[in-house]
């Protein structure tokens, strides 16, 4: 017995050895090793490693953990046994986030998800992150505003749905609703007014919700696109949600710690073509006396030609052109991000703590923003049955100097400056008796407004959530879950005395505050009814409680100059909105059945009950139906080339609601300084509003395919959608005397169109991979009807009215309307006894901003090590009308503005009469009456531009075996570094100076977009 005992003993060996993923080279945490053919196994610790006993050289090693690929390896007469497991790319796409945050196969999905990682959104870092976005999900068009630091992006999935409503998708992080909305003039409107604030005198963007999460605490998002695809979220759903999942510490012994460093310069990617003949003047004169100069500050004077002259600031100077005054008013940008997070935890129990700080320095001088974020992330499994879910962010912002648009706003005072201006001669920008130093009468100065001016703006917010799942069986389980995301913004703005616009000074302090609050709870049952045919049902129900509440003041006529606080103010004016509440109660259930594995019917039905809405109206249902089939079993039922083909169908049906208060027709209390013989006067609002509102519908269908082969190789993605918005909640013209709009139902707006995304592994080798993917949507937009004679809904007007933006019946959302020239029959222009062109006095349609398709190019090219990572994104078609290029070539900067300088122009055109013209005008009356023609500044926004390009190196573990560190990669990233095409010449096509409905396809003097270029840093502790 001895000896067979020790012969027992003697044939066992022990293996050791070490799990790493074969491109990071990182351990491979819970991989489970196991003896071929037996249940002896073990699992591998927090670095990987693993000890096992195996009885002689003839057993072979099994290696496998999610998301691998599973490995054997024959352990011979090795005693140590280390292995790189490879990515199993197939298995990981068949899992994704969807409603309520639950993962579901994709191959049971009836609708089309899109998924990103968190290096595609961490790699080269965005003050917001969205803005990652663009270029890699097809279906999405990202227009990012051109506000600068911190400023909002509009972000549209699958077309617009709403006239009035944002029609962007609601965000979701970790299945609670953050809110999105913004402040400022860029994102708000007068509730009073369908136009109001449309116009493009000043907007300041101040940034929307989704900009404050941290993309280092993002591990996925999951875009899913149009109500189809979120139907169980409710009336927010109808543009789609953003599912984003936040990173949770490792359920293994240990502490880590990871710290992650991104720097990066900007400057401006491009700026407008300047002419550098003419000075400042008018009619090619020059002045010897100074308030004649500063009367005519265009650069409409003589040819520069170094002589001495009169300069605006009463010197005598060289008349020289001074080609880079407006490249030098720019400083170099610079942008740090760092994050540190420290994770752990046991068995049971995991912890996630992060905190990042940001730091943005803007292309503007004086201009920054600072970021804090607070993340704390734990999980425990508390017993077998239960456990629990938490995570508390806490995020502080402050900036300065926030940009504004407009002809108001900060580039109104560069654009424009005379082409023999120094630059540095503005910098002096105060004179005596606190007056403005500028180059012309009654014309701003941008240092005053940065260096002068006070224009700060600061943000807090706090979000959260706690969530507790109990399993009643195998087959049961049910969550209780509660988050709340609270955001409170304070602004802060003096113009000081002196201020070309407000002699005697003015401020406006104000403060906004907006909460969500969602509590929620949800049942899922699972049960294999037979040996093929498998169901799932999930029923719950949310309770949602929004706030909304502001008060600010604001103030004119400084008694002390230097003092702008409120006492200070000879006229003030508070206003105060109490909190406005809206609650919105929702049952909802859905159930998937699943046959043989190959066909999934998917049904969901929701009912939400909304405080916005009139008690006839405010209980509102919709359903949902999806079925998608694998048919790879059918055509290819071995798998030797088709790894899977799945045909889907979809078809859903959302509600949409209103903000509180759109019930009743309010009476406006005037001013204390406003009454009749002392008493209190009342007037009643123009507006009209229905007492029987009806819900938006939005009901959409969609048809799809999408397949992966040779083993992830070769994969694509490919469907069709039509999406039909009725009970379209807005204000229309209304005929009786009493009031002017009636806000109610009408109208249908239908948006459709199709997404294709094909990609694979182009080399794939031990050491070399080479993916790469591309993506194309169309949609097409129309507005199919308003209500009686109404033809157009109208967004935005310029400040004279001579360009409109609409949604028109039988056109499109975005179409944009101008006056073109005025011409006879035969095409010709026709112009005046002096020949000068005339304007036709009816509005044409000059283009539309929605764009034609746009589509990306993703490339990821990985050898060993070293990884490079190349987007590169197109926008086709749309067009966009630039009031900055008008207002260029009237002031006589721009470049082609040198034509007919030195003798005039006889315009092609005919008179009134049909004779031919033949009187000649100057340059500065030609160029003068062209840009007051809207039709010569519609631009194509038609652009191909490398959006991202990263070059990282993973150090090799045999260099940092000896150091603290687990890994160390350093990466050099770009983004927006240039155009592969565009089609305008001066502006960034996709520059918008806003993130609302309201101010869109029209630019005016936009800050310029950057090219951002540096380094990053990860390590790992």
């Amino acid at each position: 017995m001895l000896m067979l005992l020790g012969m027992s003993v003697y044939g066992q060996q022990t293996v050791t050895g070490k799990v790493r993923d074969v491109q990071t080279d990182e351990p491979v945490t819970g991989a489970t090793v196991l003896v071929k053919g037996t249940s002896n196994g073990t699992v591998t610790d927090v670095d990987g490693n693993y000890s096992i006993q195996v009885k002689g050289e003839n057993e072979v090693l099994v290696f496998s953990f999610i998301g691998y690929t599973t490995l054997e390896e024959a352990v011979g007469s090795r005693s140590v046994v280390d292995v790189s497991m490879e990515v199993d790319i197939t298995q990981l796409s068949e899992v994704v986030v969807t409603a309520f945050g639950i993962e579901r196969d994709k191959k049971a999905l009836g609708y089309a998800v899109t998924g990103v990682g968190s290096e595609d959104l961490s790699t080269v870092k965005q003050a917001n992150v969205v803005n990652s976005l663009a270029g890699r999900v097809p279906g999405v068009v990202i227009t990012q505003s051109t506000g600068g630091l911190g400023s909002g992006s509009r972000v549209v999935i699958r077309g617009n749905n709403s006239l009035t409503g944002q029609n962007q998708p609601l965000y979701v992080v970790d299945g609670v609703p953050v809110d999105n909305s913004g402040f400022g003039s860029a994102n708000r409107n007068d509730p009073n007014s369908q136009t109001a604030n449309t116009a493009n005198y000043e907007r300041v963007d101040y940034g929307t919700g989704i900009s404050d999460l941290n993309p280092d605490d993002i591990e996925s998002m999951s875009i899913l696109k149009g109500p189809n695809a979120a139907a169980l979220y409710g009336s927010r759903a109808a543009n789609g949600v953003i599912m984003i999942t936040t990173k949770k510490g490792k359920t293994s012994q240990g502490l880590g710690v990871s710290y992650s460093a991104n720097f990066t310069w900007e400057n401006p990617l491009l700026l407008p073509d300047y002419q550098n003949e003419y000075g400042q003047g008018s009619n090619g004169d020059s002045y010897t006396d100074i308030s004649d100069l500063k009367n005519n500050g265009a650069s409409w004077g003589a040819p520069m030609d170094g002589s001495n002259q009169l300069y605006w600031t009463g010197e005598t100077k060289p008349y020289s052109a001074q080609p880079d005054n407006v490249a030098d008013f720019f400083e170099t940008g610079f942008n740090a991000i760092n994050t540190i997070a420290i994770e752990g935890g046991s068995e049971k129990a995991s912890m996630r703590f992060s905190y990042s700080n940001s730091s943005f320095n803007a292309i503007v001088p004086n201009s920054d923003l600072q970021k804090h974020n607070f993340n704390l992330r734990g999980s425990s499994q508390v017993s077998e049955r239960l456990s629990v879910d938490s995570r508390v962010t806490y995020f502080h912002q402050s900036t300065q100097n926030r940009v504004s648009q407009g002809t108001e706003g900060l580039m109104a005072y560069v654009y424009n400056m005379p082409r023999n201006m120094n630059i540095n001669d503005l910098k002096d920008f105060q004179g005596d008796g606190f007056a403005v130093n500028s180059w012309s009468n009654g014309n701003g100065n941008p240092y005053w407004t940065l260096n002068n001016d006070r224009n700060e703006d600061f943000r807090d917010r706090f979000s959260g959530f706690v969530k507790t799942t109990y399993k009643f069986s195998d087959n049961l389980t049910a969550f209780a879950r509660i988050g709340s995301d609270q955001v409170a913004q304070k602004t802060e703005r003096v113009e000081q005395p002196g201020h070309w616009f407000y002699q005697s000074g003015r401020f406006n302090y104000a403060n906004y505050k907006t909460g969500e609050t969602n509590a929620d709870f949800l049942l899922m049952f699972n049960k294999d009814l037979s040996s093929k045919l498998d169901l799932s049902v999930n029923a719950g129900g949310n309770w949602r409680l929004n706030t909304y509440e502001s008060q600010s003041v604001s103030g004119e006529n400084f008694k002390i100059p230097t003092k702008s606080i409120v006492a200070s103010a000879t006229t003030t004016i508070p206003n105060y909105t109490p909190t406005q509440k809206k609650k919105v109660t929702s049952m909802y259930a859905s159930a998937e059945f699943s046959y043989d594995g190959f066909l999934y019917l998917n049904l969901s039905a929701r009912n939400d009950w909304s405080s916005a809405l009139p008690k006839s109206n405010w209980s509102y249902f919709y359903p949902s139906a999806s079925l998608s089939v694998l048919i790879d079993r059918f055509v290819n039922p071995a798998g030797n080339f088709l790894d899977y083909w799945k045909v889907r169908t979809s078809w859903a049906q959302v509600g949409n609601d209103t903000d509180p208060f759109q019930l009743s027709t309010p009476y406006i209390l005037a001013g204390a300084a406003d009454s009749y013989l002392g008493l209190p006067i009342l007037t009643r609002s123009t507006i009209l509003f229905d007492e029987n509102l009806k819900p938006e519908n939005t009901s959409s269908f969609e048809i799809g395919t999408e397949f992966s082969s040779w083993g992830n190789r070769l994969y694509g993605d490919i469907s069709y959608y039509k999406i039909v918005s009725q009970d379209l909640i807005m204000r229309v013209p209304y005929p009786a005397p009493e009031y002017d709009q009636f806000n109610t139902n009408v109208g249908q707006m239908t948006n459709q169109g199709i997404e294709l995304m094909l990609g694979g592994t182009v080399v794939k080798t031990q050491d070399l991979t080479w993916d790469i993917s591309a993506n194309f949507a169309k949609n097409k937009n129309t507005l199919d009807e308003l209500i009686g004679d109404v033809e157009n809904f109208t967004f935005s007007s310029t400040n004279a009215g001579t360009v409109t933006v609409l949604a028109t019946v039988g056109g499109g959302y975005g179409d944009i309307y101008g006056y073109t020239y005025e011409r006879d029959d035969a095409g010709n222009i026709v112009t005046d006894d002096q020949g000068i062109p005339q304007r036709n006095s009816d509005y044409t349609q000059l283009g539309n901003y929605q764009p034609d398709w746009t589509g990306g190019l993703s490339n990821t090219v990985s050898y060993k090590g070293l990884s490079l990572r190349v987007l590169v994104d197109a926008r086709i078609g749309g067009e966009i009308y630039s009031g900055t290029d008008a207002a260029m070539d009237g002031a006589g900067v721009s470049a082609k503005t040198t034509q007919y300088r030195e003798n005039g122009v006889v315009v092609d055109g005919v008179l009134a009469s049909g004779e031919a013209n033949t009187t000649s005008i100057t340059a500065q009356q030609y160029w003068g009456n062209y840009s007051s023609i809207p039709e010569n500044y519609i631009f194509d926004q038609t652009n191909i531009r490398l959006r991202e390009a990263s070059l990282n190196y993973r150090l090799p573990k045999s260099l940092i075996k000896s150091t603290p560190f687990q890994s160390v990669s350093v990466g050099l990233i770009g983004r927006n570094l240039f155009f592969l095409h565009k089609k305008i010449d001066n502006f960034d096509p996709e520059s918008s100076y806003s993130t609302n409905n309201y101010a869109q396809g029209v630019l005016f003097y936009n800050l310029p977009t950057t090219r951002q270029y540096g380094f990053n840093l990860n390590i790992k502790f």
